[in-house]
């Protein structure tokens, strides 16, 4: 039997933190930037190759951060939303794929064992969108197959993929988690705050 085709992984840090007020990838969690918990989430996992997409202002994101072997992607016209940084996240890549995980940097609960499942899932029905699920709410990261990268490119403005996924013909795979963090995103100072007291 052929081996799978591995998956490459795409963390998504190129937003502005409108809500937080300053960049929240850098705010300190566990003694790591938000951001840097992501990275050692995606770096233990099986995902291949990993890039991050940084935005137009990444200088304090680049000096407070250790990408390791991240391919870095900058995304010049991050003011236009996230479509654009999944765009330039997709570019990147440099070999054919089944499909991509797109990661959301502000995530810095997620588990590698989580990244595993939702790999394993997908290389079992490769034509299917793959979500994680924890107490019956969807979550993130989620893995696009191949096959939906064009519609991907047709994303204008800050529109994500949300509107693929609730296309009938994404046929949705969603995999029940055991992880809080497919769930948990950092937008304000009250989800800080809320992260701090776990």
């Amino acid at each position: 039997m052929l081996p799978q085709a591995a998956i490459p992984g795409i963390i998504l840090a190129a937003g502005s933190s409108r809500r937080m007020g300053k960049n929240k990838l850098l705010l300190m969690f566990r003694g790591k930037p938000i951001l840097q918990h992501v990275i050692y989430a995606a770096q233990r996992s099986s995902l291949s190759p990993l890039i991050l997409v940084l935005g137009a202002d990444s200088d304090d994101l680049r000096s407070q951060i250790n990408p390791g072997s991240l391919l870095i992607a900058n995304n010049p016209d991050s003011a236009f939303g996230y479509g654009s940084s999944l765009q330039v996240g997709l570019k990147a890549l440099r070999n054919p794929c089944t499909g991509a995980m797109f990661l959301l940097g502000d995530q810095p609960l997620l588990s590698t064992q989580t990244i595993e499942k939702l790999i394993a899932a997908f290389q079992k029905e490769p034509e299917r969108w793959v979500a994680p699920s924890w107490n019956g709410q969807r979550g993130n990261p989620v893995i696009t197959p191949a096959s939906w990268f064009d519609k991907i490119f047709a994303l204008t403005g800050d529109m994500g993929p949300r509107e693929h996924l609730k296309d009938p013909a994404a046929n949705v795979k969603l995999i029940n988690v055991d992880d809080r963090g497919v769930v948990f995103d950092i937008d304000s100072p009250e989800d800080y705050q809320h992260l701090l007291n776990l």
